[in-house]
């Protein structure tokens, strides 16, 4: 009995450490708005630059605006920070039901994605503002509307 007492105690020690990692993790992949990321696609060869930083406008809420010229061409796209981190790396959680995108109809995000980018059809050329919503993370909602100016 004398054995086992302190195998408990080192399990339960080894435990609890282990669940402060997950937390840890959980919350840096939970808290992508405190780390900057980019809208990252084809009109940009997938790099992160400072002129595609997603801005936090409230907060759950950040977005970026961009100037698609070519109405009828397929972009593709992804939010993600500047290394592509698990629990940064956002694109459509659903193929069926998130990967095309709508002026104006939000769809889920999976922030752990490896392949899963977005494609938006615009019906013509001009500013559009892509918005993540991080309200429920573990599906966040991913937005694209045309902007007047």
């Amino acid at each position: 009995m004398k054995k086992i007492l302190p195998i408990i105690f080192i399990a339960s020690v080894l435990t609890a450490c282990s669940s402060t990692e997950s937390f840890k993790k959980n919350e840096v992949e939970n808290a992508g708005i405190e780390t900057p990321i980019y809208l990252r696609g084809n009109f940009n060869t997938w790099e992160a630059q400072p002129e595609y930083q997603l801005k936090k406008i409230s907060t759950d809420v950040l977005q970026t605006k961009i100037k698609l010229s070519t109405a009828g061409q397929t972009y593709e796209f992804k939010i993600a920070d500047e290394n592509w981190s698990q629990g940064l790396n956002c694109g459509y959680l659903s193929e069926d039901l998130d990967q095309f995108l709508e002026s104006g109809i939000p769809v889920q995000a999976n922030c752990n994605s490896i392949y899963n980018y977005f494609s938006f059809t615009p019906y013509e050329s001009g500013w559009y503002q892509v918005s993540i919503n991080f309200r429920q993370k573990a599906k966040p909602l991913v937005t694209i509307n045309q902007v007047f100016e």
